[in-house]
């Protein structure tokens, strides 16, 4: 549908378009404060139309705005997923005559056209809902439920829009992630810093977990003890903390899972009686 047509079906005022036919509420999402608009119904005969935008400082926002490191690709899913949220609850809430077309439209972006070489993260974040064909909606309550609803909806969306996953990790917050800082320590590119008190950290992990699987065979304690407290040793003489750490931890599963497998092999040997030679 194009945007002329939009105009032209539009049962609101013109100055809607441009968010500022309705009040905004102020909305905190993650740590970002926007200007949500959600209008209510205008209604003429059987159709319906609702106008929401995302804002800040009276501008209408864009996907850039937002989220300035999402791929461009997802620009298309997200307004497709929004879409389909939005049709849920038309399903949900509002009522048709008896027949199987549900005529339903979501109108995205600006007033003006798109090239197709235009940047999909320039999107706005305005869009209009209209519904035809339905049965009038009269009950002031089922009307406020079902504008709860279309805020509710469109503001989780947002979140993620905000959140998405594709967003490019800072280096401060991956110098933060102790799973970065371990892969960077145990896993050295460069030549000098090779040595083996990675390797031995984590094979003095591998004998201490195999001791708490086999709880019988002392050797796998005895070696992550004295592995561990090698690699804790060494380590520490090179400042290397994170070796350090599994060192200490792999020799203290050691020695505390030996001396459990050796109470329990020294309790069962209370009653038993050796042969004697006569």
């Amino acid at each position: 549908m194009s945007v002329k047509v939009v105009m032209g079906q539009c049962v609101m005022p013109k100055e809607m378009f441009f968010g500022t036919a309705w009040p905004h509420e102020q909305c905190i999402i993650g740590e970002d404060t926007l200007d949500l608009v959600v209008s209510p119904m205008s209604q003429r005969r059987n159709a319906v139309q609702i106008h929401m935008a995302a804002m800040w400082n009276g501008e209408v926002l864009t996907f850039h705005d937002l989220n300035a490191d999402m791929k461009k690709d997802n620009v298309k899913l997200y307004l497709q997923s929004l879409s389909e949220r939005l049709r849920a609850i038309v399903e949900k809430y509002f009522m048709w005559p008896d027949d199987d077309i549900h005529d339903m439209h979501v109108s995205f972006g600006s007033l003006t056209e798109r090239g197709e070489d235009d940047d999909p993260l320039e999107t706005n974040m305005r869009f209009v809902l209209m519904v035809k064909d339905i049965l009038p909606i009269e009950d002031p309550m089922e009307l406020d439920l079902i504008h709860k609803s279309l805020k509710g909806e469109f503001t989780n969306w947002l979140e993620e829009v905000i959140c998405d996953v594709h967003k490019k990790v800072s280096v401060e917050e991956m110098k933060k992630d102790a799973s970065v800082v371990l892969d960077v320590d145990l896993m050295k590119h460069e030549k000098d810093d090779l040595g083996l008190e990675s390797t031995i950290a984590i094979f003095a992990l591998l004998f201490a977990v195999m001791g708490i699987l086999l709880p019988d065979w002392f050797f796998f304690q005895v070696i992550a003890a004295v592995m561990g407290g090698y690699v804790a040793f060494r380590s520490y003489q090179k400042q290397k903390w994170v070796c350090m750490a599994l060192g200490i931890i792999a020799c203290v599963l050691g020695v505390v899972f030996g001396a459990v497998a050796y109470g329990a092999l020294r309790d069962s040997m209370k009653d038993v009686q050796l042969p004697v030679n006569n």
